[in-house]
């Protein structure tokens, strides 16, 4: 069973230790430990992001983030979403030990269940950018219905979904 849980003193030792393939390591921008020092700065909003750990039958196999925001960067500028809230994944990885069992798509799908119910404000859109080296990303994102959009920053794809199930425009 997946699990999303809140960060804290007990288990932050372990969120740091998480890390994947050497292979991967170009995917991932920052360290988990950066992510999780970046979560507790506030956006522009003052709100902060939410950072948690995966857990598959308690063992912790992961570490997730999003923020609740703006798409106002100029990158969106000539886009429909552009200046309208939305949520933001901002981390998301699988530690090298525990990849390729599945918990990757039960963790996304559990945590964009969770972005849903909408527990930080409402919102129209689901945001991320992954690595554009990164297939299994791509193929895990599209099946879960986000587009890429064409705006591509350095080596990073952007691409969202509406959160009402529809496809963003």
């Amino acid at each position: 069973m997946i699990e999303l849980r809140k960060i804290d003193g007990d288990n932050i030792e372990e969120v740091i230790a998480l890390d994947v393939g050497e292979n991967q390591k170009d995917f991932i921008e920052t360290t988990n430990l950066r992510s999780f020092a970046d979560a507790h700065m506030l956006n522009a909003d003052g709100i902060p992001a939410t950072p948690l750990a995966i857990y598959a039958d308690d063992i912790m196999v992961g570490f997730l983030m999003y923020i609740y925001d703006s798409t106002d960067h100029e990158s969106f500028q000539n886009e429909v979403y552009f200046g309208k809230k939305t949520y933001f994944i901002w981390h998301f990885m699988i530690d090298k030990s525990h990849q390729g069992k599945g918990y990757g798509k039960l963790a996304f799908e559990k945590m964009l269940a969770d972005i849903e119910m909408m527990p930080l404000g409402e919102a129209q859109y689901v945001d991320l950018f992954y690595h554009k080296s990164n297939v299994i990303a791509k193929e895990l994102y599209a099946s879960f219905g986000f587009v890429e959009s064409g705006i591509i920053q350095g080596n990073s794809v952007h691409a969202n979904k509406k959160l009402d199930g529809k496809i963003a425009d």
